[in-house]
């Protein structure tokens, strides 16, 4: 596995993933997409685990297998956010 910033291979160990938000236990980071109607939920997906990168510092976030298996099943069905010139 290769860093997706710098290209090194020198990434640490998988660690839990959390925001230092402890009002409400939100420990996680959440991938958030737009509304498939007006009615319906946002989807979204929970990163819980990350790796940092050892030579530029970069956070590699990952989603946990049920929420990957979950994000695969309706990822052709999900709306970007506009572009607002962010890549």
């Amino acid at each position: 596995m290769r860093c997706g910033v710098c290209g090194s291979e020198r990434l640490g160990p998988l660690g839990e993933l959390t925001s230092g938000n402890r009002m409400g236990d939100q420990r996680f980071l959440r991938l958030r997409f737009p509304r498939r109607g007006a009615f319906k939920p946002r989807p979204e997906y929970d990163a819980v685990f990350a790796r940092a990168c050892r030579d530029c510092g970069a956070v590699i976030p990952f989603l946990a297998k049920e929420e990957l298996r979950r994000f695969d099943a309706e990822a052709d069905a999900l709306e970007g956010e506009r572009d607002d010139g962010f890549r």
